[in-house]
């Protein structure tokens, strides 16, 4: 039987809105640049910390995150959703939810609006960090 990694509460408790230092963005071509501090996993690949561009597309009514490292070695497409939330950010800023020890992009918030969510629960979770340990 596998041992669940975190419970319920601990996951929300966990998810911690993290406004990243640094972060900027840019409306006119839906650019978010941010400095992250730690190691992050997204679309099932593990992003060292560093300097990341997350731009966003629209296809076909579905959003597409692309996120770049600012050397352009690390490079990852996520599909989004459509969010909302309830307050308006001074700044942009990259969500992440933290699952066990490993942080994971969760939401992307650009400064003017049209957040945009990539869907995590635990089992999609837990799923994505099996991936990244079988290709490190």
């Amino acid at each position: 039987m596998r041992k669940r990694i975190g419970g319920w509460s601990r996951i929300f408790l966990a998810t911690a809105l993290m406004t990243i230092g640094g972060v900027s963005a840019a409306r006119a071509d839906e650019r978010i640049v941010a400095k992250v501090p730690f190691s992050f996993i997204v679309g099932g690949v593990r992003l060292p910390a560093g300097d990341y561009t997350v731009t966003e597309n629209m296809f076909n009514g579905e959003g597409v995150c692309l996120i770049v490292s600012a050397d352009g070695r690390q490079a990852v497409y996520v599909l989004t959703n459509a969010s909302s939330t309830e307050r308006a950010p001074a700044k942009a800023e990259l969500v992440f939810e933290k699952f066990g020890n490993q942080y994971f992009l969760a939401r992307v918030v650009p400064q003017a609006g049209d957040e945009r969510a990539i869907v995590l629960t635990p089992s999609i979770m837990e799923r994505e960090l099996a991936e990244v340990a079988l290709n490190p």
